[in-house]
């Protein structure tokens, strides 16, 4: 039997799709049980299809002679009908899985002539199967592959490439066969079966929505016309009546290449050749031509659109109802205008959301802000697009088990395990084993299932037992809890892997099996279900369905794995590749939640079709028309070299050989894809664009666009938003309320904004409908709290805060007595609300398993504590009788010594913290040797190291500082050094400094340099408590570093070199203006900063004016300012002030690596934020201004002299 062919043709909106389903409607209601009647779409197109058919049928009734399929579903009815279908069809996951150990195969042979490089690459496999689809879909077998490379001349590459494609398809389908089929093979062999099938016997079958048939489907429909009774094929095309009433086709938009209907008029004319020279069925085609476009609403542009829009040289239109032209400042704007405007029509004309559609060109630059605006707007939309599973958090769990096993426990994989969302902690403690394994740099498998407790923790000492409070040990335990249910899973896991299978009988099935024991023994389905539940509570829908789907598409590729590589013998390393190539290729297609919803899809695949009103958006020049880029192992010049080899080739009378033309072929598709999306509404088409990208790079309107400007009349409806919020005068601002609120906050600092510029128009420049939305939003509880965020932020200026004094009490005081360190009142000098947040709040940056500053000076300081006892015990405390080689050896013992007990091992980690270690001995040495060096020229001895001040198991007690009102003020800390004159009654303070060190007298003025002051006063009453009662000699840094020395372009000789290492290491700080004294430090005056004369043994003026040397009553008034700046702080910190009064200095200011900058919000821009400004001065000055607040009058002559000089 043939079958009647005819074509049903004519332009958009003509009413194609329409007089398919009305022919199929009108057979069914005829004869309701007559033979079948077929509708073959592209797959995308099916669900509306047959709801659409559905609700052609009478109320109450249904149908049994109707079918609705896409071409891939048809084959596999038919087959399995017949009986042909007798193995499993392979997914698009299985073929990826099946390919990729193929290519594990080859990786290993390195066999492949041009794919080689690329086989191991992510993504490669997508490329393959996509390759060969192609050459199925095509008819192009692996031997016309290879006949193809072998006559190709001039082109290695090329005919490598194709003998690999011919190789890997072969074994491909070697793979495949008796095992498994695919959509391809399916279609190849629906073919062979359609003459048998029941279905087709009498059949009538309609085709709609095809451009074009490849090889493989014009077999098909071959088949259909040698077994259907009737065949139609709907082809968009534009067509004319002749004089005769005869259909004419052969017009320019059809026969020119780049005509709009070029490629469908190709498609009639191959169809039409295949029916004359198989059937020779001239007399029975039939072409019915749909000449009036049935689809537009009358007094519209659309139908003069349809007509003039693509075509050149087009007279002007003259009705403009029913399109917008929208231009916006970025795509925010435009995406919030969109949903604005949908708002619109369903409260102004009573639309419902299933009559608009929104299609989007570039699909990332909107894939994340249509659904948060449409949410925002309360718009029920549906994304009608496959969603991919490789960022759902199962496929993370799946990948991150595995990478935690491959890469031996390492800190990511462990944690993109744990934060993937199925482990059995909560986020809180995830969040706090974290910290600790970040804080102690715990890696690898054997730390994560050690037997031991982890017990790491911060010790505050190098020397001696640090013992752990209750407190502490509670804590550990805890997170040693949190890490053993952590690694619970992933240890079973680990060893069903590893002992379950050893190496030799390791396969796809043995890890699969403990994959998939894993995610039982996490829940994953049970979890899965509460996010379904969760998600559908939220009205998140489509979040519901794919969390709902995705453990059945998991269990399916976990069946595609084993069918098909279940005993392949396979690495972990590559059985992870096989799992990404598996869960890459894995999609979730969605059905639309609901009846009433906006569909949101893009130009190249959606089911729109005759929809009321559609908005495009994002219509700029670079999408419109895209440029068409090359994918794919074929590139544009490949495929032009095979199709001419395939004409070359070509024999008379066989099947013609053809392949896509890839970039050329898109092109010409691309004008006909525009053409369909701006035909697709009735009554109603938005396009709009925007002028800048997120990044601000500017966009250019697309000049589709630009000519529908000049086909409409001026007086079409346009829109021009742009950033500025008081200009605009649109009400699509007011569309939701909490979209709404926020253009208030933007309109209001808009005006704030030209009132303070002074411009004339201030008191006009807002609408006055802002006015109403504020009152309104006032008269709405749920808007209260965003309504007062407005008004807030809108006059933000600086925190004038300050604590009640009962909370600074509790926080700082509990028990009346304020307790701090010197640093922490400096801290407070700098910046209160620093002080607030380190002290009161005790915010902490995390700690890192990093070797820091503070780390390098606890080590140093820990090795001259103990060099220092060493001295005293073994040398009778004179530094300078230790041999030097004695020196270095102590020293490097003593750092092998404590160098463990820093930072859990931390300078043994890693090779480049072991070569630091040899660099800090370096260090030690030379501190040892310069202070070693200074000893011989000093009557000064050391009397104490490391001695601690405030605490209650101290020798030293100190007296608290009463505060007024009860309360009282003690500090604490420890001296690094104390030396003592070995005749005469004085004492000098050492402070050892890795970094840089310096003493000023206005940084003590303001409070910001007071431990070394605070270290004299504290040695003064420790040597009274003890009975020995002495005069300060002054206070030193000493320099403990390894200094870099620059010789220029000298060569040093070893003496001169020593000399500039000790003029480099030369302690700065104050001492006594007693020329006796100072040389009693340094009789040399090369270790200290002060020198003397050689005329009269004095000290020189620039030592005087430097302010190394500081008199005795000086000395005195500062020790009663720092008692007096100490009490003030006590008092401010007690009176609440947690101020945000950075200090500035020049160029230094405290905010320079402040670490809270991110919660204090510190603005110049904003009203009340300034820097607090001090200034150098004087000494003399300063030293005034210091006797006047403490009121030590007594001390006035102690006034620095040198600077008095210049004031």
């Amino acid at each position: 039997m043939v079958a009647k062919i005819e074509f049903i043709v004519g332009r958009a909106g003509t009413g194609k799709t329409e007089a398919c389903l009305s022919d199929m409607c009108e057979r069914m209601a005829a004869q309701p049980l007559g033979t079948p009647l077929i509708l073959l779409l592209p797959e995308h197109m099916t669900y509306k299809a047959e709801r659409a058919l559905a609700a052609r049928v009478s109320r109450g009734h249904g149908f049994l002679r109707g079918y609705v399929f896409g071409f891939r579903r048809f084959a596999r009815y038919v087959l399995m009908e017949t009986g042909a279908l007798s193995v499993t069809r392979i997914s698009e996951v299985g073929r990826r899985i099946l390919l990729r150990q193929i290519l594990s195969h080859h990786a290993k042979k390195k066999d492949l002539a041009v794919f080689g490089r690329a086989v191991r690459r992510r993504g490669f496999t997508e490329s393959l199967s996509a390759i060969i689809k192609e050459c199925k879909s095509y008819r192009i077998t692996s031997g016309v592959l290879r006949d193809t490379a072998e006559s190709l001349s001039g082109q290695e590459k090329l005919a490598g490439k194709l003998r690999d494609m011919a190789l890997l398809s072969e074994e491909f389908d070697a793979a495949m066969a008796g095992k498994a089929t695919d959509s391809e093979d399916m279609m190849e062999a629906l073919a062979g079966v359609l003459p048998r099938a029941a279905i087709m016997k009498g059949a009538e079958v309609w085709l709609d929505g095809f451009l074009f048939f490849n090889p493989q489907e014009m077999e098909v429909l071959r088949e259909i016309l040698a077994t259907a009774s009737s065949v139609h094929i709907a082809l968009p095309m534009a067509g004319v009546l002749d004089a005769q009433g005869k259909v004419f086709l052969r017009l320019p938009e059809n026969e020119q290449e780049a005509g709009l209907f070029h490629r469908s008029y190709c498609t009639y004319q191959s169809v039409l050749a295949m029916a004359h020279k198989e059937f020779g069925a001239c007399r029975t085609i039939l072409v019915r031509l749909l000449g009036q476009a049935r689809r537009y609403a009358k007094g519209t542009a659309l139908p003069a659109l349809e007509q003039k829009l693509f075509r050149l040289g087009a007279e002007p239109i003259a009705e403009k109802a029913g399109v917008c032209l929208a231009e916006m400042a970025n795509r925010r704007i435009e995406v919030e205008c969109v949903a604005a405007d949908i708002l619109r029509l369903v409260r102004e004309s009573g639309w419902r959301y299933r009559d608009i559609g929104v299609l989007v060109r570039d699909h990332d630059a909107y894939d994340g802000l249509i659904p948060l605006v449409f949410e925002e707007y309360g718009i029920a939309f549906f994304a009608d697009s496959k969603r991919p599973i490789m960022h759902h958090p199962l496929a993370e769990l799946m990948r991150s088990a595995l990478d935690v096993v491959t890469k031996n426990w390492s800190y990511e994989t462990v944690f993109r395990y744990l934060r993937a969302g199925f482990s059995p902690l909560v986020r809180e403690d995830v969040d706090r084993l974290e910290n600790y394994v970040l804080e102690f740099g715990i890696r690898g498998r054997k730390r994560w299932q050690q037997e031991e407790s982890w017990s790491w923790h911060r010790r505050f000492s190098l020397e001696g037992e640090d013992r752990v409070d209750d407190a502490r040990a509670e804590a550990l335990a805890q997170i040693d809890g949190m890490r053993r249910q952590a690694a619970e899973a992933l240890c079973a896991f680990e060893h069903a892997i590893r002992t379950g299978c050893d190496e030799r009988t390791r396969n796809v099935r043995c890890i699969t099996e403990a994959l998939y024991a894993l995610l039982i023994s996490l829940g994953v389905p049970e979890r899965l279900d509460e996010w379904t539940e969760q998600a559908e509570a939220d009205g998140r829908l489509a979040d519901a369905a794919e969390n709902r789907q995705v453990w059945a598409n998991t269990i399916e590729l976990f069946d595609q794995l084993v069918e098909i590589s279940g005993d392949e013998g396979i690495t972990l390393a590559d059985y992870g590749a096989l799992l990404s190539d598996g869960l890459d290729a894995l999609e979730i297609a969605l059905v639309p939640p609901g009846l009433d919803y906006v569909t949101v899809a893009s130009f190249d695949q959606n089911s729109m079709e005759n929809i009321r009103g559609l908005y495009i958006i994002g219509a700029e020049s670079n999408t419109m028309p895209r440029r068409v880029c090359e994918k794919g192992l074929l590139t544009d010049a490949d495929r032009l070299h095979i199709a001419d080899a395939f004409l070359k080739a070509q024999k008379s009378g066989a099947p013609k050989r053809e392949i896509s033309r890839g970039r050329q072929e898109s092109s010409f598709g691309e004008k006909f894809l525009l053409y369909h999306a701006f035909t697709l509404p009735r009554e109603y088409l938005w396009v709009s664009n925007a002028l800048a990208d997120g990044e601000g790079n500017g966009l250019m309107r697309a000049a589709i666009v630009k000519k529908m400007q000049m086909l409409l009349p001026n007086d079409v409806r346009t829109l021009s938003v742009g950033l500025e919020t008081i200009a605009r005068r649109d009400d699509l601002q007011l569309a939701a309320p909490r979209p709404a609120l926020s253009s208030l906050a933007r309109a209001l600092r808009g005006q704030k904004e030209q009132r303070a510029e002074g411009s004339e128009a201030a008191g006009e420049g807002m609408p006055a409908f802002w006015r109403d939305v504020y009152n309104w939003a006032r008269e709405q509880k749920e808007l209260a709290r965003p309504l007062h965020l407005v008004i807030a932020g809108l006059f933000a200026t600086a925190r004038d805060e300050q604590l009640p004094a009962k909370l600074a009490e509790e926080l700082f005081a509990p028990r009346g007595v304020l307790s701090g360190s010197v640093t922490q009142f400096e801290k407070f000098h700098q910046c209160p609300f620093s002080h607030f947040a380190a002290y009161g709040l005790k915010l902490m940056e995390r700690q890192m398993y990093q070797f820091r500053e503070m780390d390098l000076g606890k080590l140093l300081h820990a090795v001259l504590r103990a060099y220092s006892e060493v001295v005293r015990t073994s040398y009778q405390n004179d530094w300078a009788a230790v041999p030097e080689e004695k020196r270095s050896a102590l020293c490097g013992a003593l750092v092998d010594t404590l160098t463990p007990r820093l930072q859990s091992e931390i300078l043994l980690s890693r090779d480049n913290y072991r070569h630091l270690k040899q660099r800090i001995r370096a260090t030690a040495e030379r501190t040892v040797s310069h202070l070693s060096a200074w000893a011989a020229f000093s009557r000064f001895q050391p009397a104490f190291f490391e001695e601690p001040f405030g605490h209650a198991s101290d020798s030293v007690q100190l007296t608290p500082l009463q505060l007024g009102e009860g309360y009282a003020l003690s500090f604490k800390g420890q001296i690094d050094r104390l030396d003592l004159h070995t005749s005469d009654r004085y004492f000098l303070i050492i402070d050892y400094k890795t970094g840089a060190a310096a003493i000023n007298l206005f940084e003590v003025y303001y409070g910001l340099r007071l431990q070394l002051l605070v270290y004299m006063m504290v040695g003064q009453i420790l040597l009274h408590q003890k009975g020995d009662d002495r005069i300060p000699a002054g206070m030193l840094y000493s320099l403990v570093r390894n200094p870099i020395v620059d010789a220029g372009n000298k060569r040093l000789s070893a003496g001169q070199l020593a000399d500039k290492i000790k003029a480099a290491l030369r302690m700065p700080g104050w001492v006594l203006a007693d020329i006796e004294v100072a040389k009693a430090i340094d009789s040399s005056f090369a270790f200290i900063k002060p020198s003397v004369k050689k005329s009269d043994g004095g000290f020189t003026k620039t030592s005087k004016d430097s302010g190394y040397i500081r008199t005795q009553k000086e000395f005195e008034l500062m020790m009663a300012y720092v008692d007096c700046i100490l009490r003030d702080t006590g008092k401010a910190i007690l009176d609440g002030d947690i101020r945000i009064r950075p200090y500035r200095e020049g160029q230094k200011n405290a905010c320079a690596f402040c670490p809270y900058a991110d919660v204090c919000g510190f603005d110049l821009n904003l009203a009340g934020y300034a820097y607090r400004d001090i200034e150098k001065e004087s000494d003399a000055r300063i030293e005034r201004k210091m006797i006047e607040r403490t009121g030590r009058e007594d001390l006035r002559d102690a006034v620095h002299t040198s600077a008095a000089k210049g004031d």
